[in-house]
């Protein structure tokens, strides 16, 4: 069997004496795409940050690749192809679509012109836009624009934190059909995601998060079609 893309073990992060995770462990396959659900508050963010270096864990071990990355810094961790887009896009809005994109590539040099190239392709409306401010591009341009960034730094490991958020029905199918395409392009990525049937339906495996915990995992489909996980932790809708 090969090893995990990444293995999270016994994860535990703190904000001053809240602890916010405890004891948090999930592993992630090589081309699968693994999703995290639950409500506000559950940890999911906390999770991505501290797996992408932006949180300092408070105990437990990050493995990428073989590799322990627990107390490694995020921009160390993107050179070496496990990169984040972040909740709220956080994009840079006075700068260009182009000079974002260029932001993504800052250490691949000359190398990251090919693929910024290959995300006009793929993202046309950033190519109509690319000499516009970022800050001029509506929620859904902008989330595609975050992920088109990410993509230049040609991860590995892609890690999206609540891509869904704020978005229109119609952009949210938009945007899932732009992760479900990702992952099949061999990529393996980790979804954080409120909105957790169009996360379970796109996923190979889920977890399940109540206030810091894993309270349910197992293959997507079957946490779906769990009448009792349903209603006690996706809600109605």
């Amino acid at each position: 069997m090969t090893e995990p893309v990444l293995e999270v073990e016994n994860l535990s992060v703190r904000y001053g004496r809240v602890e916010a995770v405890r004891d948090v462990s999930f592993s992630v396959a090589e081309g699968s795409l693994v999703t995290l659900v639950g409500a506000n508050g559950a940890g999911k963010s906390t999770i991505i940050n501290a797996v992408s270096g932006i949180v300092r864990p408070h105990g437990g071990r990050v493995r990428f690749r073989g590799a322990d990355i627990t107390r490694a810094p995020a921009h160390k961790l993107v050179a070496r192809g496990l990169v984040q887009v972040p909740e709220g896009r956080q994009i840079l809005a006075s700068l260009t679509v182009a000079e974002n994109l260029a932001m993504g590539g800052w250490h691949r040099g000359r190398g990251a012109v090919r693929t910024i190239d290959e995300m006009y392709q793929r993202f046309g409306v950033l190519s109509e836009r690319r000499d516009l401010p970022a800050g001029t591009l509506s929620g859904g341009e902008q989330q595609m624009l975050a992920i088109a960034r990410a993509l230049v730094a040609e991860p590995v490991l892609l890690l999206l934190d609540e891509p869904s958020m704020g978005l229109a029905p119609l952009v949210v199918n938009e945007v899932f059909s732009v992760v479900e395409e990702i992952r099949a392009t061999g990529t393996t990525v980790v979804l954080v995601e409120q909105n957790a049937r169009r996360a379970l339906r796109a996923a190979d495996h889920g977890y399940v998060l109540r206030t810091g915990e894993v309270v349910r995992s197992g293959p997507a489909a079957e946490l779906l079609a769990d009448d009792d996980v349903v209603q006690a932790y996706l809600g109605t809708a």
